[in-house]
């Protein structure tokens, strides 16, 4: 089989209709027989459509417009790669990736919300890769027909699309998660053999289990219970000078609580946007009858707190992005370290902290060797972190943001992982795609290839 990138526009209308105009140099550098009538496929798409040779520069290809709408192609001009297998006389436009995410309708054309900026990453990753991509939301989908967003000239367009080869899943809300369109939708998907990663939100809970079980992972983790009682509660908080309540499903540093000991009691401290919101009580059972009101509608974990390194007097941690390349192997992408707000106890940039070059922090504390095993230290953790999640939690996961601290002696310490990392576009460090969007577009192309191959093979994904 031979690959060629080309660009795609629709052809006149006047044109003789469910025919395909390329120019004579590529359909020979295809192996495309001449005036054949050939299968022509893209996502799971496909139609027979006679290719006529003409005289054009190379790359260019003109399809009739009835054969796009057909194939659920845009009809504005757009790139992608395109395969000749000879063996089934079959041509393949694609692969198709699509993200699936929430899309802020108030904004478009010109931007898809807070997901807008990383799409256009993904969008210029998939451009280079000869990957047809396009974002959508769970509206966008029915058995019978997807709509998605592709970028042209800068603005998202709205149009039918074909069904992907692939799919990220970068939904931000476990309520959507667990709705009849997204139930429907992912069962669609598995039927059809279409693979998608990260397609499931994991509860802290769900994580601390999975890891515990891990004896290189374990003596990272500080104690931690599942809220399940007031005996519990009363336990920590009398063990341990600090606790941290923690919603099992939160994110982004939100609802979390800090419990300290004092000379005559415990001190509660919630803290927000505005800062510390201090409250004193003299038992644990005062404390509990406050706390159980914001507490009793869902899950909270309560873990015990560590003496952990600071920068500047404010709390720091390190968040490392690691991605999946194959079925097996996993890479850190990048990683930073995470310095919180004044007043804040929660380093997370969603709640006003600031990042910087791990070296350069962990410079200010330890000493260079020191500080360079740490950071080794830091990345080899994450990848056994992602290993152990990849393999337990159930479901295809691809990318994980894995928050660590560091304790005043240099020990890391597990606080947490994230199936859906934040894309702030203050996370970017550099021009052009980040590589994460590099890492996502990779992966999935792995999966389409898989994919093919195991179709090829009689196989199931």
């Amino acid at each position: 089989m031979i690959t060629e990138k080309i660009q795609i526009r629709a052809a006149r209308k006047e044109q003789p209709g469910r025919c395909i105009y390329i120019s004579r140099s590529l359909r020979e550098a295809l192996n495309i027989p001449s005036g054949a009538r050939v299968r022509v496929m893209c996502g799971r798409n496909s139609l027979f459509a006679q290719f006529v040779s003409i005289r054009e520069e190379h790359s260019l290809v003109s399809v009739h417009p009835e054969l796009l709408n057909a194939l659920a192609l845009p009809m504005h001009p757009f790139a992608c790669s395109m395969t000749y297998d000879p063996r089934v006389k079959t041509v393949k436009l694609g692969p198709v990736i699509a993200v699936l995410t929430e899309c802020e309708k108030a904004g478009l054309p010109q931007s898809l919300g807070k997901m807008d900026g990383f799409c256009r990453e993904l969008a210029s990753c998939s451009l280079e890769k000869g990957v047809l991509f396009y974002v959508f939301d769970l509206s966008g989908f029915e058995e019978s027909e997807m709509r998605g967003y592709t970028l042209f000239q800068d603005k998202w367009l709205e149009s039918s699309v074909p069904f992907p080869d692939a799919v990220h899943n970068r939904l931000h809300s476990r309520a959507l998660e667990q709705s009849d369109v997204f139930m429907e939708m992912s069962s669609h998907f598995i039927r059809e053999r279409v693979p998608y990663f990260n397609d499931r939100f994991l509860n802290k809970w769900e994580v601390h289990q999975i890891l515990s079980q891990a004896g290189e992972l374990a003596p990272h983790l500080p104690r931690t219970e599942l809220l399940a009682s007031k005996g519990i509660f009363e336990m920590m908080v009398r063990l341990f000078p600090v606790v941290f309540l923690k919603p099992a499903s939160g994110s982004l540093g939100r609802r979390i609580f800090r419990i300290s000991q004092t000379d005559d009691g415990y001190e509660l401290d919630y803290s927000t946007f505005s800062g510390h919101l201090l409250r004193h009580y003299v038992s644990a059972d005062e404390l509990f009858k406050s706390l159980y009101p914001r507490i009793k509608e869902e899950a909270f974990i309560i873990q015990e707190g560590i003496s952990l390194l600071t920068f500047q007097d404010r709390p720091l941690d390190f968040r490392i992005l690691c991605h999946k390349r194959n079925m097996a192997e996993w890479a850190v992408t990048s990683a930073v370290a995470r310095v919180s707000a004044e007043n804040q106890f929660v380093a997370n940039l969603a709640r006003g902290g600031s990042q910087h070059p791990i070296k350069r922090i962990l410079e200010e504390s330890f000493a260079s060797d020191d500080a360079f095993h740490i950071r080794k230290l830091l990345n080899e953790l994450s990848i056994e972190i992602s290993k152990a999640l990849s393999m337990y939690a159930g479901g295809l996961f691809g990318e994980f943001g894995v928050d660590l601290a560091v304790d005043l002696e240099g020990r890391p310490w597990i606080i947490e992982v994230n199936t859906k990392p934040s894309k702030h576009q203050d996370d970017r460090t550099a021009a052009g795609p980040r590589p994460s969007a590099r890492a996502i577009i990779d992966y999935s192309l792995f999966l389409c290839q898989t994919g093919r191959e195991k179709d090829e093979s009689g196989g199931v994904l």
